[in-house]
């Protein structure tokens, strides 16, 4: 009777085990790396072409691609847009919506492609630029050194304005609406040290004069920031994030799964200061941002070109980001890096490919496992991913 009770005893115990144990495929789900390839433009000039790409990016180990359905006056159409098309429509999306001048549907056969392909798909997607139907909504105000006057910034959405949270928010919740895995936040959610004020009873505010010092004939040239213009802008980084995080609440109201990302400029880890006073971005709004993923645009040529490094150099400067990474938001940060450049010298590309090796695989050293490489347009740009893998050995998940 009592071996009975042992025996019973011991099947419950490993029953339990065995349940309370997570299934194989949620452990491989949250152990897996995200390898991404962003496209800013789809090549091909076709869906066949499209598709190929694809399986092609698959076998070469991505996961996820991150698509442009955006277009800016100026940037470059989608392969497979009809001359008609670019002709009648400059600026617009890529999507089908009411809020914005429609170039084409490129979204609803992209998501079919990806998901035959078996990679998840974001849509990446502008905010405050995204007023492309040019209607009389409330603009950024900024301060003119020219003029030293207050003027309006043409075209780009004062992200305060209860009415353009609400556009934005119904512009995402249609985007949301199509069969993607995740939206992912253009970097022009940002308001430059000039941009952000306010009318309030006929007077603007702040008092540029309260915020900065002004030099020059007509004292009108912003040669430093007095003490209040920091506070202005944590105050102005918390307001952004409002609307990002609003955005995704919208989304995730129609679509609970939906991933979120936004992108983060890599100033703010590697010089906290200059992520405040440039962009109005802080490790404070960062932290209270309701994403799913930060990706910093850690994009290594540009970083050495702005910061004016020597190559040997970039090295230790990335690995001072990856650091301030590990400090912040680390279980929610991706970085994205550069694919390299295919101009120039024999020499100069050659310095381009270690680069983005070396950085690669400083970031490996450092416990990064997931990487997101820009632009992959072509299979010429993103075959570096398999360098890497045998590089880095990074993991290629299929």
């Amino acid at each position: 009777m009592m071996l009975k009770k042992l025996l019973s005893m011991i099947l419950k115990i490993i029953l339990f085990s065995v349940i309370s144990l997570p299934c194989p495929d949620t452990v491989s789900a949250l152990q897996k790396p995200m390898i991404g390839a962003q496209i800013s433009v789809l090549e091909g000039d076709n869906w066949l072409a499209c598709e190929e790409y694809f399986l092609e990016l698959k076998k070469l180990g991505y996961n996820t691609i991150i698509l442009r359905v955006f277009h800016n006056h100026g940037d470059r159409f989608h392969g497979m847009v009809k001359d008609s098309h670019r002709k009648h429509i400059q600026e617009g999306v890529y999507f089908n919506t009411d809020r914005a001048p429609v170039i084409s549907d490129i979204l609803t056969p992209a998501c079919k492609n990806a998901q035959r392909a078996g990679l998840k798909i974001f849509a990446w997607m502008t905010t405050l630029k995204a007023n492309y139907n040019r209607s009389s909504k409330p603009q950024v105000l900024s301060f003119n050194e020219n003029l030293g006057t207050i003027t309006p910034e043409n075209n780009l959405l004062d992200p305060q304005a209860p009415e353009n949270i609400d556009f934005l928010k119904q512009l995402f919740k249609d985007l949301a609406a199509y069969p993607i895995d995740g939206i992912l936040l253009q970097d022009d959610l940002i308001l430059r040290h000039n941009q952000g004020f306010e009318r309030q009873n006929h007077t603007i505010v702040p008092n540029p004069k309260d915020i900065y010092r002004l030099k020059g004939r007509t004292h009108t040239e912003i040669s430093a920031y007095k003490a209040p213009f920091h506070n202005w802008r944590r105050q102005q980084a918390l307001k952004l994030q409002h609307l990002a995080n609003e955005i995704f609440t919208t989304c995730r109201s129609l679509k609970p799964n939906i991933l979120c990302a936004q992108n983060i400029h890599y100033e703010l880890l590697y010089n906290a200061d200059w992520g405040r006073d440039w962009f109005a971005c802080t490790l404070e709004s960062m932290a209270a941002s309701k994403a799913d993923y930060l990706m910093i645009m850690a994009y290594q040529e540009r970083i050495r070109r702005e910061l004016e490094l020597p190559f040997e150099e970039l090295s230790p400067t990335m690995l001072k980001i990856f650091k301030n990474g590990l400090l912040n938001e680390k279980e929610r940060i991706i970085f994205k890096f550069e694919t390299p450049n295919q101009k120039g010298s024999r020499q100069e590309r050659g310095k381009s490919i270690a680069s983005l090796e070396e950085t690669c695989q400083s970031a490996r050293r450092m416990g990064w496992q997931d990487i997101i490489l820009t632009p992959c347009n072509n299979l010429k740009t993103a075959n570096f991913i398999w360098r890497l893998q045998k590089q880095s050995s990074i993991a290629s998940h299929q």
